[in-house]
């Protein structure tokens, strides 16, 4: 009877420590599993798929980057500011083209061709600025005509790598009294001469300048050079270009991680 009792008492001690065993082996395994395919997935790439992915990754960088270094350089070639100047014979067709387009100036232009024609000869083939001083008319009429020019003038300008760098309403005078008489201030960046007297042949341009008279009772321009800036457009876009780059190689590398085996 007593040795039935250890007899039993053995059965499930050995029961016991074999459960123990069994699920202590269990652990052990699922633990060698985990570190196993945590070596695989390291191991990846070292094999021939993990450095084709990383070649392509490689690639798809080297294309991004060296694609949007030609984009930059393409736009501030475009973008220009120091081109070749007008040329003796240059000169004197494009004199003698403008000459023939405002062979009739309207009232306060008539400085307009004599002014062109004394530019020319001294052209240097760099950007400058234009300056507008305008009196506007008042009414409804001039307002529609003015924006209507404005429509014509605008796509004229970016062709052509020039923008307005400031368009402002007077708000006071500080000093003097000629300001008395000017109602707005437009800034206007100008490739090169070249290009300015292109854009005023322009047909769309001549037909507008019924719209222009319209809308102004007066104005005034004169070019300059700037000595001091803080417009700087290939800097905005260089920099808008990085942040691009960037993001482009965050994006490459989010969608290289992504195709690796789980």
């Amino acid at each position: 009877m007593v040795g039935s009792q250890f007899a039993v008492m053995d059965r499930h001690n050995f029961s016991k420590r074999l459960a123990n065993k069994y699920v202590l082996t269990t652990s052990n395994l699922e633990k060698q599993l985990v570190e196993l395919n945590k070596w695989r997935v390291t191991c990846h790439f070292y094999t021939r798929a993990g450095v084709v992915e990383m070649a392509a990754a490689t690639w798809m960088k080297s294309a991004w980057i060296g694609g949007l270094l030609l984009a930059f350089a393409a736009f501030s070639a475009w973008y220009g500011g120091n081109g070749k100047p007008i040329s003796n014979e240059e000169g004197a067709a494009l004199l003698e083209r403008f000459k023939q387009v405002h062979a009739n100036p309207p009232p306060g232009e008539e400085s307009f061709v004599a002014n062109i024609e004394e530019m020319i000869p001294l052209d240097d083939g760099k950007e400058f600025y234009a300056v507008n001083l305008e009196q506007l008319k008042e009414g409804e009429d001039a307002r529609s005509a003015d924006q209507a020019y404005a429509k014509i003038v605008f796509p004229l300008l970016f062709e052509r790598a020039g923008h307005p760098v400031i368009v402002s309403q007077r708000a006071g005078l500080m000093l003097g009294d000629y300001g008395r008489d000017v109602d707005r201030v437009a800034v206007v960046r100008y490739r090169s001469l070249r290009d300015m007297i292109e854009m005023t042949l322009e047909p769309t341009m001549v037909n507008g300048g019924d719209l222009k008279f319209a809308s102004l009772d007066h104005t005034e321009v004169f070019v300059t050079r700037p000595i001091i800036s803080f417009v700087h457009v290939r800097f905005f876009v260089a920099l808008i270009v990085l942040i691009v780059g960037l993001l482009g190689l965050r994006l490459i590398d989010f969608i290289h991680n992504r195709r690796r085996p789980p």
